[in-house]
């Protein structure tokens, strides 16, 4: 069984149990979270050394930090404050009998430490309430990605182009990501390959920047960035290069103009699943409307600001631009200069409803925004309207009726762009589309 399989009310049970001994909540759950990092690196041979007790996780956290340069804030108190609030042998045998009934991992052949991911936002009421950390699914990632950074690829090439998710949260869009431009898909102008060696990981790597707030997150995607590299070479952590980039960092993605990762125009394809609370800290909240005038009107949410992050700032011109986000801007009174005024100065390219759609940890109704920054091309937007929600919750969320329908739907218009590109191509002698 995975850590994904078990209720949330298995996890607030365990961190009750831990936090009776650290005393804070917040300690509690990366305690228990760490614990499950450094059992996942040990199991898939991506480190060698777990030695046993709560000391045992500190120096595995050591050594960790210690095999790239990437994974040095594993080590750092501001991160992890494991070392200031030590635990007692009760609470870490719980924690090592949680863990051996309930392994947080995928399987032996899968090191992308998506089980990871989703643990931690079930473990930190703190991320998750305060922060609104929520995990996008897999199979919403890659069509996301599909949309954004593939069709970014076909047109800027695979050697050159560059994607960030600036709501990274712990790396599942960034992940999926390094894969896609690791082993491009074949579909329509397929980008030149450039291997399945070290320079195509290489390559990867350096093609995904992800920024996250949260300190500790933003170092799970970096570690999940590296695992899924040092798994495709065959090799521990420690024998990744340290030359190769591992473009994460800590930072408000907002509001920091410092941060290198954050530098304008540099990205082909931004895609994020930002958050969409309203700010509670009064500072925090006016300091974004002064920076995003443009949208951040009333009790707006921050997903718009992230929209104009990403066309304005982050985006090269023609970027593309995909978010899954909460439809309540389409409804409430703070969307409505985002709708008149910001969105249509942009090109839109797909607004797709997926509130029908069943996203485990998706409470709020969304809706998938895909734009490129430039001015409006054409008077055509591709539209995906639901009709009605899943009839009950699927098994598999990925195979549900409402998403396999959408799936299905872009399936479709993705074929007839082609057909018409090559057409017309034909049309004007070019020969047919390769």
């Amino acid at each position: 069984m995975t850590t994904r399989t078990l209720p949330p009310g298995a996890y607030d049970k365990l961190t009750a149990t831990v936090t009776r001994d650290t005393g804070d909540r917040r300690t509690a759950a990366l305690w228990i979270h760490a614990s499950a990092l450094a059992r996942h690196a040990h199991d898939h041979v991506l480190a060698y050394d777990r030695p046993p007790g709560p000391g045992g996780l500190l120096k595995s956290l050591e050594s960790l930090a210690n095999s790239h340069h990437a994974l040095v804030p594993l080590s750092d108190p501001a991160v992890l404050p494991l070392w200031e609030q030590p635990l007692g042998a009760a609470a870490w045998a719980a924690i090592e009998e949680f863990w051996d009934r309930h392994p947080a991992l995928e399987g032996e052949h899968r090191v992308d430490g998506y089980a990871l991911g989703d643990t931690y936002q079930l473990l930190s009421e703190e991320a998750r309430k305060g922060r609104a950390l929520c995990q996008t699914p897999p199979w919403v990632a890659r069509l996301l990605l599909r949309l954004s950074l593939e069709p970014a690829m076909e047109e800027w090439g695979l050697a050159d182009v560059r994607m960030i998710d600036p709501a990274c949260g712990t790396g599942h869009i960034a992940v999926a990501a390094f894969h896609m431009v690791r082993v491009p898909p074949i579909r329509g102008r397929r980008p030149a390959p450039v291997g399945h060696g070290p320079r195509a990981v290489e390559r990867a790597l350096a093609a995904v920047s992800g920024v996250d707030l949260d300190a500790y997150a933003a170092a799970l995607t970096a570690y999940r960035l590296l695992a899924s590299s040092a798994h495709v070479l065959g090799v521990s952590l420690d024998r990744v290069p340290a030359s190769w980039p591992v473009n994460v960092a800590a930072a408000d993605s907002l509001l920091d103009r410092t941060e290198p990762l954050l530098a304008a125009g540099a990205y082909h394809a931004c895609v994020a699943n930002p958050p969409y609370i309203t700010p509670k800290d009064p500072t925090v909240r006016d300091q974004v409307r002064a920076a995003y005038p443009q949208v951040a009107a009333g009790k707006y949410s921050l997903a718009l600001p992230f929209t104009a992050l990403m066309l304005e700032h982050l985006a090269v011109p023609g970027g593309f631009v995909a978010q899954l986000t909460a439809n309540s801007f389409m409804k409430r009174e703070f969307g409505r200069r985002y709708v008149t005024e910001f969105l249509p100065r942009f090109d839109a390219r797909w607004i797709i409803d997926t509130s029908g759609a069943y996203i485990p940890g998706h409470g709020t109704p969304t809706c998938i925004l895909v734009h490129r920054a430039r001015p409006p091309v054409g008077d055509t937007v591709t539209v995906i309207r639901g009709n009605r929600g899943e009839p009950h919750v699927p098994e598999d969320p990925a195979r549900g009726l409402v998403w396999r329908a959408i799936e299905d739907a872009v399936d479709s218009r993705l074929a007839w762009d082609r057909f018409q590109a090559g057409a017309d191509l034909a049309r004007c002698g070019g020969g047919s589309t390769p």
